[in-house]
């Protein structure tokens, strides 16, 4: 398991929302976020990271948000749905190479930190970020 501690700045973010998920690589996997990956895909010319934000609710409950970052909100399409994740600190997860599935292999590093008690998840966005299909980084909410 390897990961860093890094500050993220405020960022806004558009896109595509699927409701009520665990973040888990099951959801980062499942077919529904590649078809919104697809739809996204298809309408930007840019080749430029994809983000998974998981947003959790007042209940408790996650959604995420299949998206791309904007400089403002003015900037994004017209009906995505917008989300803003303020500055915060984060664990960072990179892929280590011990599943074949690098989003497996992030999301295993995040619950052996948790439960080794290396970190403690604050609950709040966690976000994913594609820098292409193989190439993906977690960012998890911490407490500090």
């Amino acid at each position: 398991m390897s990961y860093s501690i890094v500050v993220r700045g405020e960022q806004i973010y558009g896109g595509l929302v699927v409701p009520r998920v665990r973040p888990s690589f099951k959801v980062s996997n499942s077919e529904l976020i590649e078809f919104l990956k697809d739809r996204l895909r298809d309408r930007s010319d840019a080749d430029r990271p994809m983000y998974t934000v998981y947003v959790p609710d007042p209940t408790g409950e996650y959604h995420a948000l299949v998206s791309f970052d904007y400089p403002e909100a003015a900037a994004a399409p017209i009906g995505d749905v917008l989300v803003r994740v303020p500055k915060g600190v984060y664990a960072k997860f990179a892929p280590n190479g011990d599943y074949h599935d690098p989003v497996e292999d992030v999301w295993a590093q995040v619950d052996d930190a948790t439960a080794s008690a290396e970190i403690t998840r604050a609950y709040r966005e966690e976000i994913e970020i594609w820098h292409g299909a193989k190439s993906v980084e977690l960012f998890i909410s911490i407490l500090v």
